[in-house]
């Protein structure tokens, strides 16, 4: 824990953290766990994160599963898995029509959804380590949420032809992530791993995330003071602009998660013009190095993040989102153990 708040505040630690999102990756570390057994029971998903954070090793606990966990509370309906190492997916949408936003209640994470898994699982979590290891939950910011309850294509026409029915829907779904962050921190979480995955120049232009994405994100951060937030962009534009605002603004945002392999900035750039203000949550390419590269490959990756970015603190080494169940373990360790090597300061 004092490893990786250091880290968050721009302190000096010992070593450079570390924290790996592995996901339903993690299924592998429990035998006879699958991907459902995992994303319907908390006791099975903290099983799985204790499993993994005592084989492979780390500074974190990160409670990560799929992104039907609140929405289903609204009627959203899940498709399962038909084979290993698949997420359970969207598939029914509840919100077709604008009038349909305004049908949306404030839901209480204790009994809807399936948001009682993360509540459950922390507290185990946080049961067996206390303080000594932070605990994360990877969750949607509420306009991330609002393509988790209606398509993708719906949402961004409904920001542009009917914007006061979707800020209406905007209002619940708010008020919904704020009562379950602070459900998490009551059972043991320390971060969350704050999904602002539609901040990306790709997906809303900087004017429309300002109107539709930053209010409803800073009434979250409001709401939710005792969680340390980490806004995770997994787009190839993130909006580094927008979360450094958040960051001068609010206390409880500390970082930013994203690709720096494969977005704008890399992690050289973001360290020359974030870096002073955010702690940057990245350095490690999840999508080759470390599913297909050779331990060698991962030393030298992590050598040249640590070298690029550590200086003065502020460096968390971290994919750019969650490993592929495909990942060999010895390359997890191997991250590990190159991390310990050249993180030290």
């Amino acid at each position: 824990m004092q490893r990786f708040e250091a880290a968050l505040n721009h302190e000096t630690p010992d070593y450079v953290p570390i924290s790996l999102f592995g996901g339903i990756f993690e299924v592998h570390f429990v035998p006879g766990m699958d991907v459902v057994r995992y994303g319907t029971s908390g006791a099975n998903m903290a099983k799985a994160h204790i499993a993994f954070y005592e084989t492979i090793g780390g500074d974190n606990i990160y409670c990560l599963s799929d992104m039907g966990l609140i929405v289903q509370g609204w009627g959203v309906r899940m498709k399962l898995p038909t084979e290993p190492d698949i997420h359970m997916a969207l598939n029914k949408f509840p919100v077709k029509e604008p009038g349909d936003w305004e049908k949306l209640e404030v839901l209480d994470p204790r009994v809807d959804g399936r948001m009682r898994l993360y509540l459950d699982a922390c507290k185990i979590c946080h049961d067996k380590y206390g303080d000594r290891v932070p605990i994360g939950v990877s969750l949607p910011s509420p306009i991330t949420t609002t393509t988790h309850v209606c398509s993708m294509e719906e949402v961004m026409v409904h920001m542009m032809m009917e914007p006061e029915a979707l800020k209406k829907g905007l209002v619940a779904i708010t008020q919904t992530i704020a009562d379950f962050i602070n459900e998490c921190v009551a059972n043991g979480a320390y971060f969350a791993g704050y999904l602002t995955t539609r901040a990306s120049k790709e997906i809303t232009t900087v004017e429309q995330y300002r109107e539709f994405g930053a209010p409803s994100d800073e009434e979250v951060f409001k709401k939710t003071p005792a969680m340390v937030h980490i806004p995770h962009i997994c787009g190839v534009e993130p909006m580094f602009e927008v979360i450094e605002d958040y960051k001068r603004k609010y206390k409880n945002v500390k970082a930013i998660s994203w690709w720096d392999k494969g977005a704008k900035p890399n992690l050289k750039e973001a360290k020359e013009h974030h870096g002073k203000t955010l702690c940057l949550m990245s350095g490690i390419d999840h999508t080759n190095t470390l599913v297909s590269g050779t331990p060698a490959d991962i030393d030298a990756e992590i050598r040249d993040a640590c070298k690029t970015a550590m200086h003065g603190s502020g460096l968390i080494l971290a994919p750019g989102c969650e490993v592929s169940p495909k990942t060999p373990w010895d390359n997890m360790k191997a991250a590990i153990s190159a991390a310990r090597k050249h993180g030290k300061y």
